[in-house]
């Protein structure tokens, strides 16, 4: 089959490839990917330089298909079923994080997409362990929409607190901060939204999925959020933000005292913000990575009832032959997702 393989660890070393179609075992089913979204760490990882040791490999872990091979023995799926699946590929099981079902933070964890084998092809192995049907009014698209679903409602309905009436602040407009927006909303929390002047189609669709507050990343977001909340801050900021320490920065001068940051989006680089303001606000700092198979189960279920819409998000499906086309979209900021399609054997 051919798949798109990182094939290279410098930037941009991205081609087609033929390689070996997966076999199932007695542990992992086959599916026929039916739909991929570009991930924005897809886009950061495109342009960075790996470790030698991590390529090559198929990239794409937001993903959904139809099961193809299944084991025998296997009861609770069946070939033909539609069907999404996490990005873990494996866990220790033995670690104090695995015992306590968070095998999320495992550190011997593999993922799926990012070193082992993902979704940007037109098969994909995966643990049957980790695998969820989709609801019958759910499309493929809608499927290979649950992974960052999952990643919000652990940011901001897990690991944060928003409260009925009271300001949490999103600091991004991509498709995590859109999503934190709607888990809030969830809650009835205030929300106020914070994206750059590019962002700009990207912020209207926070205020039709229900944004109290569109304030323009640069033009002084701190003041405005100050100004909002009478000189109190926000009770909970949510950090969607990759790749820049300013965000924090902004975050840690706009929560109120008390409060909490929650931060979603990887750095990409080192900081070198005081945690002074941390220690004097007695603010609470809060790290959220992946989610579990509980949480998968219910943003399926938030999807396929409408209380989440993903629909809003999916600016444009390509076949996987135009996934240049796709990254470029996701550069330029002139799409929230981008879902590509795989061809079929």
């Amino acid at each position: 089959m051919k798949a798109l393989v990182r094939f290279d660890p410098k930037p941009e070393t991205l081609e087609f490839q033929e390689v070996a179609k997966p076999l199932v075992d007695e542990t992992h089913a086959i599916l026929r990917v039916e739909a991929v979204g570009i991930c924005g760490r897809d886009l950061e990882h495109f342009r960075e330089e790996l470790s030698p040791n991590k390529v090559p490999f198929i990239p794409g872990h937001e993903f959904s298909g139809t099961i193809i091979e299944l084991p025998s023995g296997v009861e609770n799926f069946k070939v033909g079923d539609r069907v999404t699946a996490e990005t873990v590929d494996s866990v220790c099981g033995k670690c104090d994080a695995c015992k306590n079902e968070n095998y999320n933070i495992c550190k011997k964890r593999k993922n799926i997409g990012g070193g082992m084998n993902g979704a940007y092809a037109p098969f994909i192995k995966v643990p049957l362990k980790y695998i969820h049907k989709l609801s019958e009014n759910m499309s493929f698209e809608e499927g290979a929409m649950v992974e960052p679903v999952c990643v919000t409602y652990n940011a901001v309905l897990v690991n944060s607190d928003p409260k009925e009436g009271e300001l949490t602040v999103i600091i991004g407009a991509g498709t995590v901060g859109l999503l934190c927006l709607q888990m809030a909303k969830l809650r009835d929390a205030k929300v106020a939204l914070i994206g750059l002047p590019q962002d700009a189609s990207r912020m209207e669709v926070g205020k039709e999925l229900g944004a109290d507050y569109l304030i323009d990343a640069t033009d002084d977001p701190v003041k405005k959020i100050m100004d909002i909340t009478n000189q109190n801050g926000a009770p909970l900021i949510i950090d969607t933000v990759g790749g820049s320490s300013k965000t924090i920065d902004q975050a840690l001068e706009m929560v109120s005292p008390g409060g909490q940051i929650t931060k979603v989006g990887w750095f990409m680089k080192t900081t070198n913000t005081s945690l002074d303001t941390l220690i004097r606000k007695n603010i609470r700092l809060q790290g959220s990575f992946s989610h579990t198979y509980d949480m998968w189960e219910k943003c399926i279920d938030l999807i396929s009832s409408g209380k989440i819409n993903v629909k809003k998000m999916i600016s444009k499906t390509l076949p996987l032959e135009r996934w240049r086309e796709g990254f470029e979209l996701g550069f330029n900021r002139e799409a929230i997702k981008v879902i590509l399609r795989p061809g079929q054997d």
